[in-house]
């Protein structure tokens, strides 16, 4: 999202000297991760999507049931997995 702020000169001034700390980091990419620790500090976390990606010729093991999920956790962790 592109947006126009209006910081305080005290804040820009902060990004400043942060950006002179680590020159190899965009004024945006601070911005974004000084806002976004500022709401992790509010309790206010960052919503990233989970995604799951599938190994190269990942293949399940051998002799599992995948027809009863409780079996097969028994099977997995054993017994004491409840």
């Amino acid at each position: 999202m592109r947006t126009t702020l209006t910081l305080e000169d005290s804040v820009a001034d902060g990004l400043k000297r942060l950006q002179r700390r680590h020159p190899e980091r965009t004024f945006k990419d601070l911005v974004n991760t000084t806002l976004k620790a500022g709401l992790a500090a509010e309790g206010e976390g960052i919503r990233v999507p989970f995604k799951i990606r599938a190994l190269n010729n990942a293949r399940p093991k051998e002799g599992l049931n995948f027809d009863c999920i409780n079996e097969l956790i028994s099977q997995v962790e054993g017994d004491f997995h409840k």
